[in-house]
C-alpha cells in the first residue's frame, strides 16, 4: 500500500506511483479524506502486507496539506476504528518516508501510536527517519543522507501488547520505558 498526500503540486510530483503488487492511493483531501480512503477500503475487505506514507513530516508527525498526524491524532482520530484490519500479517511494516518524523520523544511517541494504532491486531513495526530527506521529482523517491531509521516494534498479546524500540535495527529499550 502506497499513501500519498496529493494536496499540493509538489507533494503530487513526488508521490510514488503503485506497480502491478502495490495500490496506490492518493489523499487530498487532509485528515478525514485519510479516514474515509481507509475506512473504504476495510469496507471493500482489502488488506495490505506493508505501506509507505510519502508526505512532508516534521518531529513526530506527518503532514496531508495543512493538516498533520501527531500521535495524539492517531489515537484521536484512527486508533479503535479497525484500521488495524487493513494489515492482518503479523510482520508487516509501516514506513513514513518524510523527513524528522521519528526525530526526537515526540518521533517514539509518534511510531508507537501508529503501531498500536495500525498494527494492534496482528503486529508489526513502524519506521520512520530523524533527518531531512530530499525528494527526486524523477524517481518519486526519498533519500537520506543521513540520520537514523527508528523502529517501534508491536507484539500484540491476550493482556495486551508489548514494545520493542530499536534505532538502525538495534534495540534500545530496556524492556519497560520507551528511550527518550
Amino acid at each position: 500500500l502506497s499513501i500519498n498526500d496529493a494536496m499540493s503540486l509538489r507533494t503530487r510530483l513526488l508521490s510514488r506511483e503503485g506497480g502491478e503488487d502495490t495500490y496506490t492511493v492518493n489523499v487530498d483531501k487532509g485528515i478525514d479524506g485519510l479516514r474515509s480512503k481507509l475506512s473504504w477500503m476495510i469496507r471493500e475487505g482489502m488488506t495490505f502486507q506493508n505501506a509507505v506514507f510519502t508526505t512532508h513530516g516534521n518531529r513526530g508527525a506527518i503532514h496531508f496539506g495543512a493538516e498533520y498526524i501527531i500521535a495524539e491524532t492517531w489515537y484521536a482520530k484512527f486508533h479503535g476504528s479497525g484500521y488495524s484490519r487493513l494489515f492482518p500479517f503479523k510482520d508487516t511494516k509501516l514506513y513514513f518516508a518524510g523527513c524528522n518524523v521519528a526525530e526526537g520523544e515526540y518521533g517514539w511517541r509518534f511510531l508507537e501510536a501508529a503501531a498500536r494504532t495500525l498494527l494492534a491486531m496482528s503486529g508489526g513495526v513502524a519506521i520512520g527517519w530523524t533527518s531531512l530527506g530530499f525528494g527526486s521529482p524523477f524517481s518519486g523517491h526519498i533519500r537520506h543522507l543521513w540520520g537514523d531509521t527508528r523502529q517501534v516494534m508491536i507484539i500484540p498479546g491476550g493482556d495486551g501488547a508489548a514494545l520493542r524500540f530499536f534505532e538502525n535495527w538495534k534495540r534500545v529499550d530496556d524492556g519497560v520505558n520507551r528511550p527518550s
